[in-house]
């Protein structure tokens, strides 16, 4: 699955995938599973806006053949920002299943709490863009549904 991600990136061609995609979803309604981290540098959370959704989430994504959601998360982290972390600094992880037309998809979130904000590196590609939000700023954003639940429960 990694080639394929590599190949969308040399292409260019994430509006296409997450549209392939999507429509695989609408059809076989998979049972996917994802990790997202909430990065926190006191009380602002970094947020990130992909190129293929118009809504902003967590850094993340979903778990290869084998990982564990943490493994996932701090491979998403190195992948998606170019931040390195140790798999400890992920602490609190929130479950959370939801079910709409395009099947199940299971998350867990982790959170992390960063004394500064770290050096990040958007791609450009994948993602698009990042921002350092309060918790009520975010809940007036457009978000990722679990996104903002994980806010109204947990931020």
């Amino acid at each position: 699955m990694r080639w394929l991600k590599r190949l969308i990136t040399r292409l260019r061609l994430y509006w296409l995938a997450a549209r392939l995609y999507e429509t695989y979803r609408l059809v076989a309604r998979p049972h996917t599973h994802g990790a997202l981290v909430a990065i926190w540098n006191g009380k602002r959370l970094l947020l990130v806006q992909a190129s293929y959704r118009r809504s902003l989430s967590l850094p993340g994504g979903g778990l290869e053949r084998g990982e564990t959601a943490r493994q996932a998360a701090v491979r998403e982290l190195a992948e998606e920002l170019g931040l390195r972390v140790a798999p400890q600094e992920l602490v609190d992880p929130w479950p959370i299943t939801e079910r709409s037309v395009r099947g199940t998809n299971s998350v867990t979130i982790f959170a992390m709490r960063m004394a500064g904000e770290p050096a990040i590196r958007v791609d450009g590609l994948e993602l698009v863009a990042s921002q350092w939000l309060t918790r009520e700023e975010a809940l007036t954003r457009p978000l990722v549904s679990h996104v903002r639940e994980y806010l109204m429960e947990r931020g």
